[in-house]
């Protein structure tokens, strides 16, 4: 989650806007209710599946000797299969279906859903991944005609230390989360 709230400092809010020093009481007392109704809807949640083998623990795996006796478990069972889930967030940045999330939601998944704050699903594939900066972006499928709100890239450069800064997400898909 670490990785995702970074990249939403710095792409969702690095737009630049042009500072002012508060001169009212009422200037200083802040809502950030405006901007987070305005990005919501860019804001989806991410759930991958993928299955892997589940092996019973021995101290005989790594052995040479016994190692060609573990193709299944250590009574003679085949290794079980099990279906391991994953949850994230990441948010649109191109109408057409583009979302941008971490590398490590989506690392070794073999289905991606995208679920959009009106509640539809719909499956995506990674268009492209960057486990070193930890982002991925994934295209979703079967939009059809529907265009999506998609948030603007910004610029990290056009941040200052103190800036104000959001990281909107829906990580465990329970409801969308605000962080300053």
């Amino acid at each position: 989650m670490r990785g995702i709230t970074v990249f939403l400092f710095c792409c969702l809010f690095a737009l630049p806007v042009k500072a002012e020093i508060p001169q009212s009481r009422e200037q200083i007392t802040l809502s950030y209710a405006p901007v987070i109704k305005d990005v919501s809807p860019s804001v989806v949640n991410i759930y991958t599946k993928r299955v892997v083998r589940a092996r019973a623990r021995s101290p005989f795996w790594d052995d040479p000797f016994f190692s060609p006796f573990f193709g299944s478990d250590l009574f003679g069972r085949p290794m079980r299969e099990r279906v391991e889930n994953s949850l994230g967030s990441g948010f649109i940045i191109h109408e057409d279906g583009l979302i941008a999330t971490n590398a490590h939601v989506i690392d070794g998944a073999q289905e991606i859903m995208v679920v959009l704050q009106d509640g539809n699903e719909y499956a995506a594939h990674v268009k492209a991944i960057e486990k070193n900066s930890d982002i991925a972006i994934l295209q979703m499928e079967g939009l059809n005609t529907i265009t999506l709100p998609a948030l603007p890239l910004g610029s990290s450069d056009a941040l200052e230390v103190g800036d104000l800064v959001l990281a909107i997400g829906n990580p465990f898909g329970v409801g969308q989360t605000v962080t300053s």
